[in-house]
């Protein structure tokens, strides 16, 4: 049936057919021209490039039909993201021509934090006039508010306040900004709570409220204790009004608020999504009920002994340093997909119950009970990646029966123990946290069935590895590091295939390499002796790719490996006999080994005699690739 178009033997098409159907293709495209496509056609295809970061007001200088679609196409410039560039200049002078010449279509105005917003800039944002959403970091105050007066159709705004803002400024923002539906009060450490009562209840479209309680306070500051004691009031004077329920996000920071209190709010709060509480040290507990929260974030709250969160919603979940007192963690919620735990090697028990749960991290946790460990891991079959720090062991067993679904394992700069059995027919991603060093693991054993890729950079302790597996695309050891790393034994077992295996810098005292077919083998400026490395190759006699590039120590080797093309000895200035048996090789790279002896199944060649070859004088490399990319080496 493939063969057959319309029902027509592809045969039964002469060549004269076809050659008058591409002249008439061609004759139709030669009379179309992008300038003759119908205005809705152009504004369709404008739609795809982005105002700032495509630089779309640049199209407007092609022609003036172009210039004309552009000034009056709205929904191009409905949605303005600035979020400068390394060429700010030019960034800021492309947002300067958006605001003046289609300023008067943007509905939406969202800026970086902590980027500038310059005075050139901010005098062209009081003539959006049809502007309804804004969000500027920049300080609010009684000038800014009265500079902004003109934008009577604002929505949603976010006020940075700081000290600047008080109470009669929100009286003028109600005032003046009637149309009102979303608030944020981010910063805010002048105002007070009857302020924010009647900034709420002079706006008739309230809808959404996001507050952020002393967010940033500084503590130098002698009001900073007013804002405190402020900021608490604020909140429990919410609680019992009917904006409470139009609180979406909800951040506490430097609030002398108690437990029963906490509890009171999130109760009376029915729409909150986030909860961010953060040195508080009135609290000694948390205990949350709420069937609407989505994200919970904790950190640097001393005094708490516990917490203990029941959220039928809960999506995501942070608790991160200085919870230096908390010894238990008890978490009930079905949606749960992501928690972040940091014990501050003092959490004793964690219990996290959920249907969902994918991505755990645990860090710090040097008390935390192994049976607690154990049931954490057990209760969360549908965990698929794990990222390991601090646990309260010297060697951690992760098998089939406790990571059933686990896809991938990260180990954190905090990984204390000293021997890791990982056994998981699922896993496919094994790898260390980039920058930092593991101290403590001196022994690795992997037994898996696909492994999409192994890379472990930062053990400089490393003394045994073993990977058992059918089949692996990629494994990477020591890469970027300029310590050696002295191995005792690399024991790598693949039953199918090995894609991709490299080491950097390793001293290896055994090396044992088995698989019925590798693609490519990187021993990249590692130690090994003769004996070793001809062991490796006997146990893996199918490389299309080997390159033992500046393995200086190497003397002589015997390769027969039937399918290896590409042979890399650049930089072994020690070897001086290689004999080869490689009928398919189709390059060889012998750059900077000055003394070395060719052999072709035992009869020495004269170098100048054969193609394909990187003579002892020249100096060029080869890349890890396959095939391998040539370049110049200085």
């Amino acid at each position: 049936m493939a063969g057959y178009i319309c029902g027509r033997n592809p045969a039964s098409f002469s060549d004269s057919s076809f050659s008058s159907f591409d002249e008439g293709i061609s004759y139709q495209a030669s009379k179309c021209h992008i300038l003759d496509l119908p205005d809705e056609l152009l504004v369709r295809i404008f739609g795809y490039f982005l105002p700032v970061e495509d630089r779309l007001p640049s199209l407007g200088l092609v022609c003036r039909k172009w210039k004309r679609v552009l000034s009056y196409s709205g929904s191009l410039w409905r949605i303005l993201y600035v979020n400068p560039t390394p060429n700010a200049h030019i960034h800021y002078s492309l947002i300067s021509t958006i605001l003046k010449l289609y300023g008067h279509h943007v509905h939406k105005l969202i800026w970086r934090d902590n980027s500038p917003v310059y005075e050139s800039i901010f005098s062209l944002i009081q003539n959006l006039v049809n502007l309804k959403h804004l969000r500027l970091p920049i300080l609010w105050n009684s000038c800014i508010v009265e500079s902004l007066k003109g934008l009577k159709d604002l929505e949603a705004v976010q006020l940075n306040g700081g000290f600047s803002l008080v109470d009669s400024d929100l009286e003028k923002i109600a005032e003046y900004f009637p149309k009102l539906r979303e608030v944020s009060l981010n910063a805010c450490w002048g105002i007070t709570s009857s302020g924010v009562v009647t900034l709420f209840r002079m706006l008739e479209n309230l809808q959404n409220v996001n507050l952020k309680i002393n967010s940033g306070l500084p503590l130098e500051d002698p009001r900073s204790e007013d804002s405190m004691r402020e900021g608490a009031r604020i909140v429990l004077a919410l609680r019992y009004t009917i904006f409470a329920s139009m609180i979406g996000v909800l951040c506490l920071h430097f609030v002398p608020i108690e437990m029963d209190e906490l509890w009171d709010v999130v109760n009376k709060m029915t729409n909150l999504k986030k909860l961010s509480i953060s040195n508080c040290e009135n609290l000694h507990g948390i205990r949350l009920v709420s069937d609407s929260l989505q994200k919970v974030c904790l950190y640097n709250l001393w005094n708490v002994l516990f917490v203990s969160i029941d959220g039928t919603d809960l999506r995501n979940l942070t608790i991160d340093g200085g919870m230096e007192s908390m010894e238990h963690l008890e978490i009930y919620a079905p949606k749960l997909r992501r928690a972040v735990v940091n014990g501050s090697n003092i959490l004793r028990t964690v219990g996290i119950r959920s249907k969902k749960l994918s991505m755990l991290e645990m860090s710090n946790c040097e008390e935390l009970e192994l049976t607690s460990f154990r049931d954490l891991l057990k209760m969360n079959s549908t965990l698929m990646s794990l990222k390991l720090g601090c646990v309260s062991q010297d060697s951690l067993l992760l098998d089939e029966l406790i990571i059933p679904n686990l896809q991938e394992l990260c180990l954190l700069g905090d990984f204390s123990c000293e021997a890791l059995h990982i056994r998981s027919p699922t896993l496919r991603l094994f790898h260390t946290e980039s920058e930092t060093d593991i101290i403590t693991l001196n022994h690795v054993y992997i037994t898996a069935n696909h492994l999409c890729k192994v890379a472990m950079v930062g053990m400089p302790a490393l003394k045994t590895m073993t990977v058992q597996c059918v089949s692996v695309d990629s494994i990477e050891l020591n890469l970027c590091s300029d310590d050696q790393l002295l191995l005792d034994s690399c024991i790598i077992q693949a039953l199918g295939s090995i894609g991709f295996l490299r080491l950097f810098d390793c001293k290896l005292n055994l090396l044992s390499v088995s698989t019925p077919l590798a693609r490519t083998v990187v021993l990249y400026r590692c130690h090994v002796s003769d004996y070793v490395l001809q062991m490796a190759l006997n146990g893996c006699p199918n490389i299309s790719n080997l390159n033992l590039e500046k393995c200086k120590n190497i003397k002589q080797i015997s390769i027969e490996a039937p399918p290896l093309k590409f042979l890399n000895m650049f930089g072994c200035r020690d070897i001086h006999r290689l004999d080869l048996d490689c009928p398919e090789l189709i390059a060889l790279n012998i750059g900077q080994c000055p003394n070395v002896r060719l052999f072709i199944k035992g009869i020495e060649q004269e170098l100048s005699d054969l193609g394909g070859i990187v003579m002892p004088s020249e100096s060029v490399r080869w890349s890890h690739d396959f095939p391998p990319q040539v370049y110049m080496c200085s």
